[in-house]
């Protein structure tokens, strides 16, 4: 989702932190907590799992909550989560999960298979659209036991195995928020706004950690879930600290003041090199920086340039935007030149478009492809005007500053649009502001970014025409790409339906309702004289701390302790190898990167 990534937080001073914590877990024998600090720059917008924003929410949610199945480590692919498993009728319009036996919730209170049909009918009951997509065919649930979920929807359907990226409520906890919260004899959006307004810490969760503190813009607390279903973790208590700035970061784990910095600029990898007791992890692209245009129609004071409804105008700056400068000098190398909506982390599902098919970068045939069209400087300023309306094309751009790289690729595109006369005002703006611009339409392009889920069917979907007001970035509308999206979830052969998301892709591609402008790597380290057992996830060069899982948690274990065995369990088992087999946006980003899934602040 919005998964769209980090925040930079105003913060206290570091010293004040010790005071703003809540009571430390206690270790199951009695013996010093072992706690775990995690320094970030981006805080949490939000405690509650239905208004996740940005990468820190979907860190918590992640931490906290579980999935009906999960995101295998290796591939991303389905995997036991609370249900075992999900086995499909012939047709494939009904699905039957089987839940783990003995489920609590953290108060204690048994989790039951009716919990996880309140969650879903909660979601789609009051179109929470951040969740829309994975409910097609008008799907209905059924509890004939505590431990069975019935899943039938009107059409065949692969949904529940996708599978839903949706957590997991207690219905004792969220009844009283559920339908017509508002008492005015119907569900609309005052409902799901009062939905996402609930406050939720201390909070009640399966997973193997609860939210137990959060002092806003400076700092949170999650202990151990003493009542999780799974091997218990060693780590007793994690402490996110928030930073005002990168170095500040770096230089407190260079310090040892905490054992893991999570998102940092490519510029400071230097500082890092060549130091024992530190880690680097370069996590393969699951995002990309957007550059997208405003087409008119997103919000109550939508405005666009008219000029961007001409797809030469949009060539033209395709044309003019150095993709390889913005690599170069923004991300040092650490990214690769972007081309279309499905992240490289999807590897299934990239399309990596020929380089000799690519939109090439040539501000020559850009300005001619301008003069041809009639958009000329008429009053010699610099600036074309279109030769409909007599406008400069002028444009008001807004860039996340929380997202990496976000201004710096601005700054370089202010100029490459200038030496073909178009004239861009670059808005270095917070991702609250942000979510303002896009909310109300009123800018003509922003700088910002996306990434998504592990199959390409909730990225697809945000670029329907239905999600303009929506998901949307600018209410481009596009009835060939709607009808790929449409034929896309409806096939069931893998490799047929990669042809037409290949398709749908190109279509955006040439399109261009905007730029994919780079894919960049999220930067973490760690602390390796401190930590041990990290879980990558996807892969060796994936995410180590929870993004699309949370095995890392269950999993480390402190160094000197290393030769004990990874969990508490008895087992001494990792923490998945006995859940049995398998069958999971971006992403990072922040001032620092945000990792996470971009979303809406207002549903449809």
């Amino acid at each position: 989702m919005r998964q769209r990534w980090f925040r930079v937080a105003a913060l206290s001073a570091l010293a004040t932190f010790g005071t703003a914590q809540a009571t430390q877990a206690q270790s199951a024998d009695g013996s010093e907590p072992v706690v775990l600090r995690i320094g970030t720059l981006a805080d949490l917008d939000t405690d509650n799992p239905f208004a996740v924003s940005a990468g820190s929410d979907w860190v918590v949610a992640t931490s906290q909550y579980d999935m009906l199945l999960r995101f295998d480590s290796e591939d991303l692919s389905a995997a036991p989560s609370l249900a075992e498993g999900c086995d499909h009728s012939e047709d494939h319009m009904t699905w039957t999960c089987t839940l783990r036996e003995g489920l609590r919730w953290s108060d204690g209170q048994p989790l039951t298979s009716e919990d996880v049909a309140f969650t879903f009918r909660l979601v789609i009951d009051n179109n929470i659209s951040v969740f829309k997509s994975y409910f097609p065919f008008d799907p209905v649930f059924e509890t004939p036991d505590e431990r069975t979920l019935v899943w039938r929807a009107q059409e065949p359907t692969f949904a529940p195995d996708v599978p839903p990226w949706v957590y997991i409520v207690p219905e004792h906890v969220w009844a009283d928020h559920y339908g017509d919260v508002t008492g005015d004899g119907k569900i609309d959006s005052e409902d799901r706004t009062t939905i996402k307004a609930v406050p939720n810490t201390p909070s009640v969760a399966s997973g193997p950690f609860t939210l137990t503190d959060w002092q806003h813009g400076r700092s949170w607390t999650m202990t151990r879930n003493e009542h999780y279903w799974g091997p218990e973790p060693v780590v007793d208590e994690i402490q996110y600290r928030l930073y005002t700035n990168q170095e500040a970061m770096i230089q407190a784990l260079q310090n040892g003041e905490i054992d893991f910095a999570d998102g940092f600029q490519a510029s400071l990898l230097s500082s890092l090199e060549g130091q024992p007791d530190i880690s680097v992890q370069r996590i393969v692209p699951d995002w990309w920086l957007n550059f997208a245009f405003n087409f008119g129609g997103q919000g109550s004071n939508a405005s666009a340039l008219p000029a961007l409804h001409d797809i030469t105008v949009r060539r033209a700056i395709a044309m003019a935007v150095d993709k390889e400068e913005i690599v170069d000098k923004v991300y040092l190398g650490n990214a690769t030149t972007g081309d279309t909506i499905i992240r490289p982390a999807s590897a299934y599902w990239h399309l990596d478009i020929p380089e000799d098919q690519e939109i090439p970068y040539d501000p020559a045939a850009a300005n001619q492809l301008l003069d041809d069209a009639g958009y000329a400087d008429t009053d010699g300023d610099g600036v074309r005007e279109d030769p409909t309306t007599g406008d400069p094309l002028h444009m008001d751009v807004p860039a996340s500053q929380p997202t990496t790289g976000a201004v710096e690729a601005g700054q370089l595109i202010v100029g490459m649009l200038s030496d073909i006369g178009v004239e861009m005002d670059l808005l270095p703006s917070s991702d609250a502001k942000m979510g303002d611009y896009w909310g109300s339409g009123d800018f003509d392009a922003y700088i910002w970014y996306w990434s998504g889920d592990p199959d390409p069917n909730y990225q697809l979907f945000v670029f329907t025409s239905e999600q303009c007001g929506a998901w949307s970035d600018g209410c481009w509308k596009d009835p060939t790409f709607d009808q790929y999206y449409e034929e896309q979830r409806r096939i069931f052969d893998r490799a047929e339906r990669r042809e037409i998301v290949f398709a749908a892709q190109q279509r955006v591609y040439d399109e261009i309702p905007g730029l994919v402008l780079a894919y960049p790597k999220w930067l973490s380290a760690y602390r390796n004289d401190r930590f041990t057992g990290w879980v990558p996830h996807p892969g060796s060069e994936g995410y180590l701390l929870p993004t699309y899982n949370y095995d890392s948690l269950v999993n480390i274990r402190p160094v000197s302790a290393s030769a004990g065995g990874t969990t508490r369990s008895s087992t001494g088992l990792s923490a998945w190898v006995w859940a049995g087999g398998g069958v999971l946006v971006l992403a990072g980003i922040g001032a620092s990167i945000a990792r996470g899934r971009r979303r809406a602040d207002e549903e449809a």
